[in-house]
């Protein structure tokens, strides 16, 4: 990866999460800003990008953060199919994690089955991500698309999930998702020799 490509992806993923930020804003406070001056329309949809922004540094971190953990597994876990298979484990303890921490700490007897919603939503996208992934590169990028989509976004998304707030845990998941799906489809790209 040469500095040129890693400025094109660092850039392109901070505007996207710019753009998620704003989409958050559309989403859940456009009556709240448009009922002052157009001021104070652009100024909230600028905090908004801004946010959004924000969201894609702790996106970025999160995804050389794996690429390293990555890259020094392979090294030490000399076989690829128990890698893989430590990788699946992990995403379902990540699962288990959301529900059952998330129940334990705010739970105050609401059902179970409300904590399933996030984990279950970010499971869907992940697969996804990754059969996207995998149909675009080859079927061994799956696992490790899976991997990244839901444990290293759970991690990101940790403030706001211990929030019970839909608010709180929408509008910092929407930045991550653009962040985390693009850095993922594009790597590829990127690390492909230019010819």
């Amino acid at each position: 990866m040469t500095l040129r490509k890693y400025g094109w992806l660092f850039l392109t993923t901070l505007l996207l999460g710019g753009l998620g930020g704003i989409l958050v804003a559309v989403i859940f406070d456009l009556e709240k800003m448009t009922e002052g001056s157009v001021a104070n329309f652009f100024m909230g949809m600028l905090m908004y990008m801004l946010y959004g922004m924000t969201i894609s540094i702790v996106s970025q971190m999160g995804f050389f953060a794996y690429m390293t953990v990555n890259y020094f597994a392979k090294t030490i876990i000399t076989s690829p199919s128990l890698w893989k298979s430590i990788q699946v484990f992990l995403v379902l303890f990540a699962f288990f994690d959301m529900v059952y921490l998330r129940y334990t700490m705010l739970g105050n007897g609401n059902s179970v089955w409300l904590y399933f919603v996030e984990p279950m939503m970010l499971l869907v996208v992940a697969v996804a991500t990754a059969y996207g992934k995998a149909s675009v590169t080859n079927k061994n990028a799956w696992v490790p698309t899976l991997f990244f989509m839901f444990v290293v976004t759970a991690m990101e998304w940790i403030p706001a999930l211990k929030q019970n707030s839909v608010h709180a845990t929408l509008s910092m998941l929407v930045p991550l998702l653009f962040c985390n799906v693009w850095q993922v489809m594009q790597l590829h790209r990127v690390l492909k020799p230019q010819s």
